[in-house]
């Protein structure tokens, strides 16, 4: 019995398994470590051509190359993905600039050879301009596509993806509309990534039409435009919104029902640091489709311009519940901050990072927005500085919170003795929720 207990312990159990089940496991490790398996044993010698997935992203599997090591390797990919006959579809290639030693045709090749094999994934990040193959735009067989490729992309007018469900795109320029006709033309495209796009300057509006799109971030560079840009979106269905731009010149965006977190951050060009009633109006639309939101993130610049004053709100976040309020100059009006509160009737967390304001709440002492009266449980304060308008801001709060549980101030460049002083300075302040506990950090 011992000795048949040994035996079993040195049971190779990893060989036991079908092929397609190696293969599988195979696609997990560096291609280097792939390739070794070959000499395993017989049936091991070409199993890692079959893999389902070839990943060349890496750069750290290409360190201490010499030009000799990297020939070796880019034939013995041309070899791997020309294989004659090859039994198994390839289902995801990432590959990056360092596998192709920045050779553009080498790289164009092997695209694509990968589009020809039903590839499902594609992921190709290039530290250059990149030709990219017009069958690009035409598989059938994509899910995913993720491009990071400096330089104008070149959209083909005639264009179909009819299974692409994630599309990223990072770094382009965008001299013309196709990119967005692209986006129009995949009918069930659920998240669309565009980071750190530049807009030409012929680009006079952005569209976006899309029923079936649940994530989307739309983070634009602005190059030098002699023109302003309006914004067109029609993403009803969107689940998840993240927009980083410069103000544009207008917005027409649909009403986001489903809408779950919006990441919005919005800043103005020097030339309109002014008020001006257009851009007021541009930006309290792109507010109005985003008002269904039940968790924002909002970082404004002149805020005076993006939240309009007067007796009545012009737009109301009624399924607000959480709020994350960030200002990054040194000239924000803690009435700004109330204006905007009186528009959130049911927020129950509210973080504030703002910088030394020029301005405090004194104006509107009394004028105590619902939310603070009966829905504010937690409140952060960060970025705390121990000026004056900010301690009246946190006065306002503790007096007229009936049901604040928690807060929180974080602060910030104090020494010790100073975050003494205030600490104390805050815990005197008059509470009226009685369960509410002051916390500094």
């Amino acid at each position: 019995m011992a000795k048949q207990a040994k035996n079993e312990g040195v049971l190779d159990r990893i060989s036991t398994l079908p092929d397609h089940m190696l293969c599988h496991m195979l696609s997990f490790l560096p291609i280097k470590d792939a390739v070794r398996t070959s000499v395993l044993s017989p049936r091991w010698r070409y199993l890692f051509t079959f893999m389902s997935t070839l990943d060349l992203y890496d750069y750290r599997q290409f360190r201490g190359f010499t030009r000799r090591d990297f020939n070796d390797f880019k034939n013995f990919v041309d070899r791997l993905l020309l294989f004659p006959k090859q039994q198994v579809r390839l289902e995801c290639f990432r590959v990056s600039e360092n596998a192709s030693d920045g050779d553009c045709p080498r790289l164009y090749g092997w695209i694509c050879a990968v589009l020809s094999r039903g590839i499902k994934e594609l992921v190709v990040s290039y530290g250059k301009n990149l030709r990219l193959p017009t069958l690009l735009f035409t598989c059938q067989s994509l899910v995913t596509l993720e491009l990071d490729i400096p330089g104008d992309m070149k959209i083909p007018p005639d264009v179909s993806l009819p299974n692409l469900k994630s599309l990223n795109l990072s770094n382009f320029l965008f001299s013309d509309g196709l990119i967005f006709k692209l986006v129009s033309s995949c009918h069930v495209l659920e998240e669309l990534y565009m980071e750190f796009v530049k807009l030409g300057r012929n680009i006079t509006e952005v569209n976006i039409h899309s029923l079936s799109l649940k994530r989307m971030t739309l983070e634009f560079v602005l190059v030098n435009r002699d023109k302003d840009y309006k914004m067109v979106i029609n993403a009803p269905n969107l689940e998840y919104f993240k927009f980083y731009d410069m103000l544009a010149d207008g917005y027409r965006v649909s009403s986001m029902n489903s809408l779950e977190h919006a990441n919005i951050r919005v800043h103005q060009c020097p030339e309109y640091a002014i008020y001006d009633v257009n851009r007021e109006r541009a930006a309290t639309n792109l507010l109005q489709a985003i008002c269904n939101v039940k968790c924002l993130y909002l970082l404004i610049t002149h805020a005076e311009t993006l939240i309009p004053m007067g007796p009545e709100p012009v737009f109301a976040f009624h399924k607000l519940v959480q709020l994350k309020f960030v200002n990054e100059t040194e000239a924000w009006v803690g009435t700004w901050i109330l204006e905007f509160l009186h528009c959130v009737p049911n927020l129950e967390i509210l973080h504030l990072a703002l910088d030394a304001a020029s301005e405090g709440i004194q104006p509107l002492a009394e004028n105590v927005p619902s939310c603070v009266s009966f829905h504010l449980t937690e409140i952060r304060v960060s970025r705390f500085v121990g000026d004056e308008p900010m301690f009246q801001m946190i006065s306002f709060f503790l007096k007229h919170a009936t049901v604040l549980e928690t807060l929180i101030i974080a602060m910030k460049y104090l020494t010790e003795k100073e975050e003494l002083s205030i600490t104390k300075r805050l815990l005197e302040l008059p509470r009226n929720s009685r369960s509410c506990q002051v916390i500094t950090e």
